[in-house]
């Protein structure tokens, strides 16, 4: 059976999914299998080998001329390669692991510089790594704007209030200045990132030089008329050529800024914003298109705001009303006052006059097929849509539509839909609710030749509880390349997690599954082929294996440690699971299980989990990644936790 499915798109991220800071939370229990394997309540690592090779500086990051994220601490590691050398960085000790490996969470230098001085037996070896620091001001000023928000292009209804923030020195008058002189004032709120703080778990002194605090200043400002920046790099909106612009608020002459004022000192930032104002009353109507060489299985997707994790994913040709633009997406309306926003780039606007979408439902009914039902609502036009599962029901709104049902066509009876109904939760919505007899596997959505939208869920399979894994297709996929985490001593997290990958991959194989791998060896494979090479195969279910990263200002010796990470209902109890097991084997510290905006993890046709077992900038954690036997107890404990979740599914 040849599924229609999404392909899954690439959200930009550095590294793989971090922990947060936090308390720590409750151990994990130890599993029942783990037990009968012999593993203790709480596994450990091996101790980290000693090395003691030429005394040699290497820097794994940052690298050279690297942008830091951060201005107050951030992270530094590598290698001076023999344990029994001794480092310092800008003058502080930093701590040497026996195999010469060193992390060192550091203030950053004002100027750029890291100086790192290592000793052994008498020697001495000096390096330098050179960073480009964030910020507003001079190296000796201690007023500066180190941040501003928004930047790039915003189109609103004239009137409309956009939010505005800064982050500069703490204790100043901040303001909002518009293109034509209106002052906006932005209130100072005083909420301190505790990683900015020195502590004593930064494992090293900090600079006597420490930067100078900052916070968060914002206020609104009311969009009365039109703005360009100064900066011509900054990109317009794509709503200026429609006709739509309000004539009345004609472009105002100057550049916005912002500023702050501490005692004597004045810092001014410009505002890298493009305004729009739009007229009222002129309904702006686009249609999702596809980027040239997209497959039919391709789809946009849709955020509840610019930043954040997608929750909407729509076929090509689906259409809706567009509100505004922000920072390249366009804002739609889905229904009443619920919206949505889209990359404005893959929406194709149509011309002014067209009219909003909408219409009614008059008929829905059942299909069934041998691996899957399918549930068809024919519809006036493409209209937008959102799916809901919540574990033996699937909700699917279609948004601008009004019910005409008289009735609901089952068609034959099939035993995988034990009842359905429609229902209208809030104007123009109209909503299916499907109850199933088993537990949601998986399900896919698309629009057919003549506009009827499909729904298909697909049956779960037959799992023989004794031996759960018995020809099933299984997806394994090794994480990165490209990109992917580094660790002192220079280990990519691409290698760690094929070798664990090929481990599980002949478990798999021994317990009776079939396996796909989506690599097998350093080749790079495109992050969205990934799922859909699992799609497209009919994979029951699909893990992706990795090992973790911080981005920068995150404190790694607070934060580190096991987590796993889910998107769709289906499968939050096999990423517990997994966190349950990969706990057991290894004794890390508990992150937790999430819900993530990965796309690993965002495929519906399958339960889809992404691991992350350790952090491989931590040196003992990198350690025991590099050791084989190390690969095969994570290995074995996805293999457990697999076993068990098919063994809860078995019917």
């Amino acid at each position: 059976m040849k599924s229609v499915l999404p392909v899954l798109i690439v959200i930009a991220a550095a590294g793989c999914a971090s922990g947060g800071a936090g308390p720590t939370p409750a151990p994990t229990p130890v599993t029942a299998a783990a037990a009968e394997a012999g593993l203790s309540p709480r596994g450990s690592l091996p101790p980290i080998p000693s090395v003691d090779g030429p005394l040699r500086i290497r820097i794994a990051y940052p690298d050279s001329n690297a942008a830091l994220a951060v201005r107050d601490s951030n992270f530094i590691f590598g290698s001076v390669g023999s344990g029994r050398a001794t480092l310092t960085i800008n003058g502080a000790p930093v701590p040497v692991a026996p195999n010469g490996a060193f992390l060192g969470f550091v203030p950053v230098p004002a100027d750029g510089t890291y100086r790192l001085q290592a000793t052994k037996n008498g020697e001495t070896q000096q390096a330098q790594r050179v960073v480009r620091v964030p910020g507003g001001g001079t190296a000796t000023s201690r007023t500066r704007i180190s941040s501003t928000s928004p930047s790039g292009t915003r189109a609103v209804i004239r009137g409309a209030n956009i939010e505005v923030s800064m982050r500069a020195t703490v204790g100043g008058t901040a303001r909002f200045v518009t293109a034509d002189g209106m002052r906006y004032p932005l209130v100072e709120n005083r909420v301190f990132n505790a990683d900015a703080a020195p502590g004593a778990d930064f494992q090293m002194q900090p600079s006597t030089a420490a930067p100078t605090q900052t916070v968060t200043y914002s206020g609104v400002v009311p969009v009365l008329r039109s703005w360009s920046s100064a900066d011509t790099s900054v990109a317009r909106s794509r709503l200026q050529s429609r006709g739509v612009v309000d004539t009345s608020a004609a472009a105002a002459a100057g550049n916005a800024h912002f500023e702050i004022i501490v005692g004597a000192d004045t810092v001014v930032a410009p505002a890298r914003l493009n305004i729009t104002a739009l007229a009222t009353g002129t309904p702006i109507i686009g249609v999702v298109q596809a980027p040239p060489g997209s497959t039919a299985t391709w789809r946009t997707r849709g955020r509840i705001d610019t930043s954040g994790p997608f929750n909407y994913f729509w076929p090509a040709g689906t259409r809706f009303q567009v509100l505004g633009e922000r920072d390249g997406f366009f804002q739609v309306r889905l229904a009443g006052n619920r919206t949505a926003y889209v990359p404005a780039s893959e929406i194709r606007l149509l011309p002014v006059g067209t009219p909003t979408p909408g219409g009614g439902v008059a008929s829905v009914r059942f299909s069934a097929k041998p691996d899957y039902v399918d549930l068809r609502i024919p519809l006036p036009e493409l209209l937008p849509f959102e799916v809901r599962e919540d574990d033996h029901t699937i909700n699917i709104d279609v948004f601008g539509a009004v019910s005409q049902v008289n009735f609901f066509q089952y068609g034959t009876l099939d035993p995988l839909v034990q009842s359905a109904e429609w229902s209208a939760p809030a104007d123009s919505t109209f909503r299916v609710t499907v109850h199933l007899s088993h537990a949601v596997w998986g399900y896919d959505t698309f629009f057919d030749a003549g506009g009827t939208l499909i729904l298909r869920i697909r049956r779960p399979p037959l799992i023989d509880r004794q031996n759960p894994l018995r020809g099933l297709l299984i997806a394994v996929d090794p994480g990165h390349p490209p990109g992917g985490a580094i660790g002192p001593t220079g280990l990519t997290e691409a290698e760690a997690n094929l070798s664990i990958g090929l481990k599980l991959r002949d478990m798999l194989q021994a317990a009776g599954a079939r396996v796909l791998m989506t690599r097998t060896d350093a080749t790079a494979v495109p992050l969205n082929d990934r799922p859909q090479m699992a799609a497209d195969a009919n994979a029951q279910i699909l893990i992706s294996i990795h090992n973790n990263a911080f981005p920068d200002g995150v404190n790694p010796f607070r934060n580190n440690g096991t987590s796993a990470y889910y998107f769709h209902p289906q499968s939050v109890q096999l990423a517990r699971l997994l966190q349950a097991e990969i706990l057991a084997a290894l004794g890390l510290r508990d992150i937790g299980i999430g819900r993530a905006d990965l796309a690993l993890v965002r495929a519906t046709w399958m339960p889809a989990v992404l691991t992350e077992t350790s952090f491989l900038m931590i040196p003992e954690q990198e350690a025991a990644m590099r050791d084989p036997a190390v690969h095969e107890r994570v290995a074995r404990a996805h293999l457990r936790a697999l076993e068990a979740f098919l063994r809860e599914r078995a019917r």
